[in-house]
């Protein structure tokens, strides 16, 4: 449960889905974000390996309830010495159990071990977060290369109509052979950058694998729509999310620990007593007593005096180090928003007043071609400046998704306000 709803705080912060796929995969299933994240945290290697020091932690615990065993003591006095002593005619030999008296010292242990285990649980908590969100940047890696690819495969094909309306015209001679040539060279080029495009997405859909332990893509195509970007989110209202961090989360664990050690060596001043009971046997009568004894350890301050100050100074360390922590990640956050602020303003500029203007300049260009008003050269250009173009529009729109996604991770919550476990 806890993984699921990782899954969905994350997917619907990154973007909205819709079913349009960029690519089709054969014989593979399209893969959504909530997907993507639900197999790396099931089945993530790192995380695998760390389930067993989850398990020693479990182990550590049930040590620290441990109670200390008893001692039994056999004790032979007067006897093998020498004159009425000299056997074990004269012998008294004593039998004792013998019990630690901790004064709350077993408690305390079990404190400390606890401590440890919530700070292994927010290690554990950071490492699936960081995952979640690693994930995420890795399938807006694979959506944009798919939209990449398509892009390129588009601009392919009106290189390719380029070319064909350029021989068209030198063969009606009304133009010179030397622009067929470059027409022919320019398809070339894209084709190449086409070729380009194919390679990158499947490094990227191979990386995406990797975090769940596949060696080869289990899946089709990434199932999301990249120029589909949310609401701007206001900044204070993020500002006051950073509490949330996870990094703070641990230095709170962080300093439930010290606490928990500092009190334990603060009861290490009370060493435990020992007390003993038996029975004495006096061999020369044949007779029983009953013995019981009492030894209490002389307490020295300076003895646990060194640990005091040490665990007295990694308490403070931690406040110290979580007052340097919330003023960096403010100044994180303020930085990370600034760009998230540019990529939305690129994205909405280019696409409602540089593509439509560039989109209708490229018909005009190719009309006035055709018709012999514009050469070649200025019709290519416009092209070139319209796929350009379109190529920063997925750039921008995949740049608000990777900020979103680096400011969940900083905030540890998703920016509709779901926390993310």
């Amino acid at each position: 449960m806890r993984s699921s709803f990782l899954c969905a705080a994350v997917a619907a912060s990154c973007f909205i889905f819709s079913t349009r796929c960029a690519i089709a995969q054969s014989g593979d299933e399209p893969l959504s974000l909530q997907q993507a994240v639900t197999r790396t945290l099931e089945r993530n290697l790192d995380l695998k390996a760390f389930e067993f020091e989850l398990a020693a932690q479990s182990g550590r615990l049930q040590q620290a309830r441990a109670r200390p065993n008893p001692e039994v003591g056999v004790l032979v006095e007067n006897a093998f010495g020498s004159g009425d002593r000299s056997s074990l005619d004269a012998a008294e030999t004593t039998l004792s159990l013998g019990f630690l008296l901790e004064h709350g010292a077993r408690q305390r242990r079990i404190d400390v071990a606890e401590a440890s285990g919530g700070l292994l649980d927010t290690e554990g908590r950071i490492r699936r977060l960081d995952l979640a969100a690693e994930t995420a940047r890795r399938f807006v890696a694979v959506l944009s290369s798919q939209e990449v690819l398509a892009a390129s495969r588009r601009a392919t094909q009106l290189a390719k109509e380029t070319a064909d309306a350029v021989q068209a015209r030198v063969r009606a001679a009304k133009a010179p052979q030397a622009e067929e040539a470059r027409a022919q060279a320019q398809l070339a080029r894209v084709r190449l950058e086409e070729e380009h495009a194919e390679h990158q997405l499947a490094s990227a859909r191979q990386r995406l694998a990797a975090l769940w332990g596949s060696t080869e893509p289990d899946f089709g195509a990434a199932r999301g729509d990249l120029l589909a970007v949310p609401a701007l989110t206001a900044f204070d209202s993020l500002r006051t999310k950073l509490e949330s961090n996870p990094d703070v989360a641990r230095l709170v664990s962080e300093k439930r620990l010290r606490e928990t050690e500092q009190r334990l060596a603060e009861m290490r001043r009370r060493p435990p007593w020992q007390v003993t009971a038996g029975v004495r046997r006096f061999e020369a009568g044949e007779d029983h007593a009953f013995v019981v004894g009492l030894t209490v350890p002389i307490a020295s301050r300076d003895a646990v005096q060194g640990a005091l100050v040490e665990a007295r100074a990694q308490a403070a360390q931690v406040d110290a180090r979580a007052a340097a922590l919330r003023v960096q990640l403010d100044a994180e956050l303020f930085g990370i928003y600034q760009e998230l602020r540019h990529a939305y303003a690129e994205v909405n500029t280019l696409r409602s007043e540089v593509l439509p203007r560039v989109e209708a300049a490229v018909e005009q260009s190719r009309y006035a071609y055709e018709r012999g008003r514009y050469g070649y050269i200025e019709w290519v250009a416009a092209q070139r400046e319209l796929v350009e173009l379109r190529r920063a529009l997925l750039d921008a729109s995949a740049d608000v998704h990777r900020q979103r996604i680096e400011i969940e991770r900083l905030t540890g919550t998703s920016l509709d306000g779901n926390f993310i476990p």
